[in-house]
């Protein structure tokens, strides 16, 4: 092994660069290493290998030697060929925030070698290795690797309050986890939905507030003496003082207004709140904490903290007294003052606060964590306060949503903003738009558009008041107008008719999911004369890009149950743990895509469930078993609704509660369909013309058609299924569009007049339907964009 070793000594200080990573074949790794070098030939396994381990503690040794064990197919024992893991100091403790989770991994010839500064680099080596194995079954590629995480804190928070999540399912999740090299779980686990952390000082809160689900005492050391053996972490949430409701249930006299309460059985923000001015209701959470202290042994307490609804503070003469006594103005200022008693009462316990956005004030401590479901202009906020913070913000994987959009989420703001360049000869548009919600209030928008002499469009917009953004790949065919932007929702495509100044026609995309807009214009013109104002983002000081730590994704559980957790999470959790690990220019989609196809079946190795959820669900679906395979034709040109979409649609059926059903055909799909994907990346490289490489296109859509027929007699045949039959015609439709679009594009660039009147069936066909929108009517739509006449 002393070749690997000099060889892994050298790469300290030489530095090897980054393969690109639209090379024809990356290596099969996410989240993927800082620095790589692949050489010619391979390690071929045997049957067994001679393990050596320095310096890892018994039970991280156990795990990982199990994990090793399966991974790479061999037994350990005596031989001349090694896998060696050397280790410079034992860190057997619980993890640290920060703690150095490097490491080098060289295979060669005389056989593997792992070589950290401590034990989670060892931990986090062995997962990369473990990857390796997997794409390269039987042989292991020679490869010099030093890796280092970019971010310390990768995170993923599980909802185990409005569906309770069996500590299988954890486990799961935490092995997903360990493999992706994420190292946070963030356990929600109250709220007005239940209390599911056992109390002893306060025991009505599982008898009254839980329906009998929650975590006793010894299950939950029994998770985080599992996870500190992945070197993962567990900040435990307990929700105060809003999202209070399962704490009215048991204890009534700790809430702002009297009682009785009964766990609430919808979604939502609802009224309990703690009383500010009760003694009591800080005893409780004094002895709560010193509780949850003995479970937890992470330095990080969150609190919640998040969406109060100050209606109880402001209805309580008591309160609104305290207030008075104590010189508050208003909730905000209520708010900031219950919560620096809870910071003292966290720092007595050893306990750091841990927060959403709305704890932030500058009274706080600056050892207090924000995690900002706000965005980046509110984690900007806090990050030039001096305060640490979190995003989340583009992590929610609760919502179905591209995984490039996800991948493109970067947690430091990027001074970015190019402003308008104005010429002589420019000419502008400034519009006002709105975009109704299916729940909540309209998104509106400022919107300007400059189109300059050579043809170059450039666009801002200012949505719900924030600050502006640039708008991506403005372009102008005809008279629609397309550009895109990531924000809060998701990916927004406008494709907009702007030619009438009374009013917009067109649409919003918002992923996959069809919206809405109106408007009207409010000037126009040419040249430097009168332009809208564009007023530039605030400057991130990049100063203070340490106090960004990373990111969390969250998997909130309105609709979201044990049975199909690791579907909503897997594969694309693996995407977002590369953007928190991995070096920032590493950017390539297609690339991501690729190697996410691979990571979705390596996922089931290390014993996650998102596919046979999907499977066992789907035969859930039939009268008696059967073949399902035609339910995977339609899972591929089937994806739910993105965004909140569906959440929305619950809401406006009354249907956004606990009873409602989990079990149609639409909660057994992942967020987007890979099958898609690969699609549309071979639709974006076509033009007008290219008969051979248009006629791949033309015999996927052909491929799908032909499997309809099988689709259709199983949906005749299974109850469940048969509201199903009301999407085949759509969808045959959408495949037989495709087809023509395929044909008339190999031809030549499609005439306008002839596009106009296919846009508008496809528009129609991918309207959202169950909750669910055909993307194959979408694939049609873009092949169509590619093939226009100029």
């Amino acid at each position: 092994m002393m070749k690997n070793k000099l060889i892994l000594a050298a790469m300290l200080t030489a530095g090897i660069s980054l393969p690109s990573l639209g090379q024809t074949s990356p290596l099969a790794l996410m989240p993927y290493p800082a620095k790589l070098e692949q050489q010619s030939g391979y390690f071929r396994l045997p049957a067994q290998l001679h393990l050596t381990v320095q310096n890892l503690s018994e039970n991280r040794a156990a795990k990982l030697k199990q994990q090793l064990q399966a991974s790479l197919g061999v037994t350990f024992g005596h031989s001349d060929q090694k896998l060696q893991i050397e280790i410079a100091q034992s860190t057997p403790g619980y993890p640290a925030l920060g703690e150095d989770e490097s490491y080098l991994l060289g295979i060669s010839e005389d056989g593997i070698l792992i070589q950290a500064q401590t034990e989670l680099g060892a931990l986090r080596g062995a997962q990369t290795l473990r990857q390796l194995a997997f794409d390269h079954q039987g042989k292991l590629p020679f490869v010099h690797i030093q890796d280092s995480p970019r971010f310390p804190w990768r995170g993923l928070m599980i909802d185990s309050v409005r569906h309770f999540m069996p500590l299988e399912a954890i486990y799961r999740q935490l092995d997903g986890m360990a493999s992706a090299k994420l190292n946070v779980f963030h356990w929600h686990l109250t709220d007005d939905q239940g209390w599911r952390l056992e109390s002893t000082a306060y025991p009505k809160l599982q008898q009254l507030a839980s329906d009998g689900l929650y975590y006793s005492r010894e299950q939950i050391r029994q998770v985080v003496n599992y996870a500190n053996s992945l070197g993962i972490r567990v900040v435990p949430e307990f929700d105060v003082p809003g999202h209070a409701t399962a704490i009215a249930v048991a204890y009534p006299e700790l809430i702002s207004q009297p009682g009785p309460y009964a766990l609430e059985r919808h979604w939502g923000v609802f009224e309990p709140l703690l009383d500010p001015s009760n003694p009591e209701v800080y005893q409780f959470i004094d002895t709560l904490v010193a509780e949850i202290a003995e479970l937890f042994p992470d330095p990080y307490l969150h609190i919640g903290g998040d969406e109060i609804n100050p209606t109880q503070w402001q209805q309580s003469q008591k309160i609104q007294a305290y207030m008075q006594a104590h010189g508050l103005e208003d909730h905000h200022q209520l708010h900031t003052h219950f919560n620096a008693q809870v910071q003292k009462i966290l720092a007595r316990h050893g306990k750091k606060m841990m927060g959403w956005d709305e704890i932030f004030h500058a009274d706080l401590p600056k050892d207090i964590m924000i995690q900002s479901w706000q965005g980046l202009d509110s984690l900007a906020q806090t990050a030039m306060a001096g305060y640490q913070g979190l995003l989340s913000t583009g992590f929610y994987i609760d919502q179905p949503q591209k995984t490039a959009y996800h991948y493109r989420n970067e947690p430091v703001p990027a001074n970015d903003f190019v402003g308008p360049d104005w010429h002589a000869k420019s000419q502008w548009q400034h519009w006002q738009f709105k975009m109704p919600r299916l729940k909540g209030a309209a998104v509106s928008g400022d919107l300007v558009l400059i189109e300059q002499p050579d043809g170059h469009q450039q666009g801002y917009v200012r949505l719900n008041k924030q600050q502006t953004r640039m708008l991506k790949d403005v372009t102008k065919q005809g008279k629609l107008t397309r550009f895109w932007l990531d924000t809060w929702m998701g990916p927004m495509q406008f494709e907009v008719d702007l030619s009438d100044s009374t009013q917009i026609q067109g649409r919003i995309l918002i992923g996959n999911s069809p919206y809405k807009i109106t408007g009207t214009q409010l000037a126009a013109g040419q040249g430097k004369a009168n332009t809208p104002v564009v007023t530039a983002p605030s400057h991130f000081d990049p100063a203070f890009a340490e106090n960004i730590l990373g990111g969390e994704a969250t998997i909130w559980s309105e609709m979201i149950t044990g049975d199909n957790l690791d579907l909503r999470v897997w594969p694309r959790l693996y995407a977002i743990a590369e953007r928190l690990w991995s070096v920032k220019t590493l950017t390539d989609e297609q690339a991501m895509y690729q190697r996410l196809k691979v990571m979705d079946d390596f996922a089931t190795v290390v014993g996650l469930a998102h596919q046979s959820q999907q499977r066992d669900g789907f035969q859930a679906l039939l009268d008696q078993p059967g073949d399902i395979q035609p339910l995977y034709t339609l899972a591929d040109l089937l994806e739910q609704a993105q965004y909140y979409t569906r959440h929305h649609l619950k809401f406006q059926a009354d249907a956004y509660h606990h009873g409602e059903r989990l079990d149609r055909f639409v909660d057994y799909l992942p967020a987007e369909s890979l099958a898609l994907v690969e699609l549309n990346q071979l639709i974006a490289k076509q033009s007008p013309g290219q008969r051979n490489s248009l006629q791949q296109v033309g015999q996927k859509f052909l491929a799908w058609q032909k499997q309809l027929p099988a689709v259709r007699a199983l949906i005749a045949e299974h109850k469940a299924l048969k509201p199903l039959a009301a999407l085949i015609e759509d969808i045959e439709h959408s495949l037989t569009l495709g087809l023509d679009i395929t044909k008339l594009c190999q031809a030549g660039p499609i005439p306008k007049e002839k596009a106009d009147t296919l846009r508008q069936i496809l528009w129609q066909l991918a309207e959202v339907k169950q909750e669910m929108v055909i993307g194959s009517a979408h694939s049609a739509n873009l092949l169509l964009d590619r093939c226009l006449a100029s």
